[in-house]
Parts: structure tokens; sequence; C-alpha cells
């Protein structure tokens, strides 16, 4: 399929859209930690504590995934 070149971010790769399609490295985590605390924050406003702990729990895991990747993939570069 051909993509006009000013959209940008177009994923062209369908197959990453199944589970376990994209790649674990330190960019996505990221990107899901984003979405986590996206997520914290909107449950702080609304007063659901329990699920903003739950959410804390999960942001810990990813957030020491995050820092674990980005150092393993900085001594790669160096």
């Amino acid at each position: 399929m051909q993509f006009p070149e000013h959209i940008q971010f177009v994923e062209k790769d369908a197959k990453k859209y199944v589970f376990g399609g994209m790649e674990v490295h330190s960019t996505n985590t990221l990107r899901l930690i984003s979405e986590l605390e996206s997520a914290y924050q909107m449950l702080k406003y609304l007063g659901f504590e329990e699920d903003m702990n739950t959410l804390e729990d999960m942001k810990n895991r990813y957030y020491k995934m995050y820092f674990k990747l980005a150092k393993q993939e900085k001594s790669m570069l160096d």
C-alpha cells in the first residue's frame, strides 16, 4: 500500500498490531509509562484510589524495566 509522504508516523507493517508484535525496547516502554501516567492522573481526579494503587504498582514495574533497557541500549552504543 502506498502512503502519501506528508503523513507522519504511519505504521506500514500490520504485523505489529498483534499480541507481542512490538519490540520491547526503552522507547516503547516509555510510551507505555506515559499512558499509565495519564490513566493514573484520571483515576486520581475521579477519586478511584484502589485503582490508582494498582496502576502505581504497574508503573513501578515498567519504570524499572525502562531504566534497565535504557542502560543496556546505551552500553550497546558505547
